[in-house]
């Protein structure tokens, strides 16, 4: 029994979700304008209208990654951390007492792995693209989180206790199932009051 921290990253750890984020340093860095983040959107939202399918959305704006190189991917890491990280969230962070740190995003783990040689998490999970930037299973939220932390839990021979380990999110909708893996919750910067969760206000 392993006593697990369990942490979101986008509007958890940052102020904004990445992948906007990386849109806009797109725009400084003039890779693109805004027009070409309009029209992602547009149709992705036109495709997700027709089809129902997330997926479908989520793969127009990770179009965004294909401009650039991985070093720019790992300079767009430093960008973020120096300028758009919550501090008490990186705070409470470094002084958790638990014996396992994971980092559970449905942001690219394409630049989402670059975030850990700030942050420390003992694994980093975000959703998988293939070399066309496309998911290429599914989207790393709500119940496929669950899947992926069992599966790499299983891997490693550990097993969560329950009483003592602990979830962070923004998100009591989109992690709603996360949540339930542990006993003690914390919402953080949400208007929501639900029961047998703790509010949390990170700046």
């Amino acid at each position: 029994m392993k006593k697990i921290a369990l942490f979101d990253f986008d509007k958890t750890l940052t102020t904004e979700d990445t992948i906007v984020l990386l849109w806009k340093y797109a725009r400084i860095l003039k890779k693109a304008n805004g027009f070409e983040y309009i029209n992602r959107i547009v149709k992705g939202s036109f495709g997700y209208a027709i089809e129902r399918d997330l997926k479908f959305f989520k793969n127009q704006i990770c179009q965004v990654i294909h401009l650039f190189t991985e070093e720019e991917l790992e300079e767009f890491a430093d960008y973020v951390y120096e300028n758009h990280m919550l501090k008490d969230g990186l705070k409470i962070l470094k002084e958790l007492n638990v014996e396992y740190k994971m980092l559970v995003s449905a942001s690219p783990y394409n630049y989402l792995k670059y975030f850990n040689k700030y942050l420390d998490f003992d694994v980093v999970m975000g959703t998988d693209l293939d070399k066309f930037c496309n998911i290429i299973t599914q989207n790393n939220k709500s119940y496929e989180k669950v899947r992926r932390i069992d599966a790499h839990l299983k891997e490693k021979g550990f097993e969560i206790d329950y009483d003592s380990s602990m979830c962070f999110s923004d998100s009591y909708s989109a992690d709603r199932p996360m949540f339930e893996l542990v006993k003690n919750r914390y919402l953080i910067n949400s208007k929501k009051r639900i029961a047998g969760y703790e509010n949390l206000i990170w700046k």
